[in-house]
């Protein structure tokens, strides 16, 4: 077996060869203005372009409301935009990201175009994204399909929220998606509570079963006060999550079924 390199429609593929036959990547088609997110604030619903997903990321800021957006028509998607890309043969395939930049509980769905079909319902929670693959299935026709079953927000991406009730406090499911809390307990050890899991489920809606998030939870106090975390309605704490006073911890919400979350403390 050795290594191959092989040029297709001016973009190179690194693949292997096994005898006398190659193994290539599936990718026939990619994108090269990776590097140049296109950026959507439209505070209303958006067509987006072919020229938008021949950047490979459109950043999409729903701008006050949840949104549902429309891709290009098939025939769009096939022609692409100049020489960046076209898909000229039936079964050529680009990849392009949708991200949602909300910092609010705004969704942004996505709709097909004209003779565009979607596997699947294509929902991008706050701060979350989906990475799509575009497939020409005949002349005039193109489906797509999420690669990523959701690309939830955490720790990677985290939106900082800051809380120091002096009383017991429940997480709202924007500030768990958020992925990081600042909790100053603010005088007396306190006991929060989670938000439910009906709650987290609304706030990201294509968060699969088996998918995860994580958030840090940052005890700021001044003395030595403790948080206790308590999970809301059907989220169940996998043991006793403790959070000492400058102490940090990692939690991650596993989505166990369709209206249940674990909470296990991973640090």
């Amino acid at each position: 077996m050795g290594e191959k390199v092989e040029k297709i429609s001016g973009s190179y593929f690194r693949g292997f060869t096994v005898g006398n036959s190659s193994v290539l990547p599936i990718l026939r088609r990619r994108i090269d203005g990776l590097n140049t997110p296109a950026t959507v604030n439209t505070a209303g619903a958006e067509t987006y372009t072919a020229a938008q997903i021949s950047r490979g990321i459109i950043l999409r800021d729903p701008n006050g409301a949840s949104r549902t957006d429309t891709l290009p028509t098939a025939a769009f998607i096939i022609a692409g935009v100049g020489n960046q890309y076209t898909l000229a043969e039936n079964g050529d395939t680009i990849v392009f990201e949708v991200r949602n930049t909300a910092a609010a509980t705004y969704n942004v769905t996505l709709a097909a175009g004209s003779g565009v079909t979607l596997l699947g319902d294509i929902v991008i929670p706050p701060l979350g994204s989906r990475i799509l693959t575009a497939i020409r299935t005949g002349a005039s026709a193109v489906q797509v399909t999420a690669v990523n079953p959701l690309a939830a927000p955490g720790v990677t991406n985290a939106t900082a929220t800051t809380i120091t009730n002096a009383a017991a406090v429940t997480y709202s499911a924007a500030q768990l998606l958020g992925g990081y809390i600042a909790r100053d307990p603010n005088g007396a050890a306190r006991t929060d509570l989670t938000a439910t899991a009906a709650q987290l489920n609304t706030a990201a809606p294509s968060l699969a079963i088996g998918s995860s998030f994580d958030v840090i939870l940052k005890n700021t106090a001044d003395a030595a006060e403790t948080i206790t975390l308590n999970g809301g309605a059907n989220v169940t704490l996998i043991g006793a999550i403790t959070v000492a006073q400058n102490e940090t911890a990692v939690l991650r919400f596993v989505k166990t079924a369709a209206a249940a979350f674990d909470v296990v403390k991973l640090g």
